[in-house]
């Protein structure tokens, strides 16, 4: 009897140990590439271009955009979230106003954003090389069930003349491109610093005279932890 409440109890540490050490896994290789401290502050540098085969032209545009995590909340599901607010700046930073509200969740499966009414799993955890999830299958977006993500490289140098980081993640988010069309969207984190890189181009080019779409960047510039 005494033998058979020993084996209980090892068994039942033995689980509790593997559960302590996964999570442990979870944090350590995911939630450092999303870093969220109230106060933190990150600056883009937001650069695109429109093309418009309606109106025969070209429009160019480049703004700095400044994100702070303000605050934590509750959220509908009862988890913790926190707010990130974003300020946009058309006069190279002499001036901001208010441009978009995000709220971000952390959770042992990954890295929730929710963006123009629409969650999505940025990151799935645990990270590993060409690991593919459907960051929106979660939720039951049907609009967007199919869409996929996959890490293209894990912990792979990024420099963009800004800001470096010997750590990144590199997230190919779309990529069906032809002779005529462009569509592709990637994304960036970097361990310790979070969001570096964004690009998302979606153009027409059956008239090569006249594309039509646009192609966006944001790159981090500078980062405030």
């Amino acid at each position: 009897m005494m033998r058979l409440l020993l084996i209980s109890l090892w068994l039942g540490m033995s689980l509790l140990m593997s559960c302590k050490k996964e999570t442990e896994n979870y944090k350590s290789k995911g939630a450092e590439y999303f870093p969220l401290r109230i106060g933190a502050e990150r600056l883009y540098q937001y650069d695109s271009v429109h093309y418009s085969r309606l109106l025969n032209n070209t429009r160019v545009y480049r703004y700095l955009i400044k994100e702070f995590v303000k605050d934590t909340f509750t959220d509908q599901s009862g988890n913790l979230a926190y707010r990130l607010e974003q300020f946009v700046s058309k006069d190279t930073g002499r001036s901001y106003q208010f441009y978009d509200l995000i709220a971000v969740n952390v959770n042992a499966f990954g890295v929730q954003r929710i963006e123009d009414n629409r969650r999505n799993m940025v990151l799935s955890f645990p990270i590993r090389n060409l690991k593919v999830w459907y960051p929106f299958s979660y939720w039951n977006d049907s609009f967007n069930t199919f869409i996929k993500y996959q890490y293209s490289a894990v912990d792979k140098p990024f420099d963009n003349g800004y800001i470096s980081n010997a750590e990144a993640v590199y997230v190919k988010q779309q990529y069906d491109s032809t002779f005529i069309f462009v569509r592709e969207a990637r994304e960036v984190y970097g361990k310790a610093q979070g969001l570096l890189y964004r690009k998302k181009r979606d153009i027409d080019l059956q008239d090569l005279q006249k594309p039509d779409g646009y192609d966006l960047t944001w790159q981090l510039i500078q980062y405030f932890p």
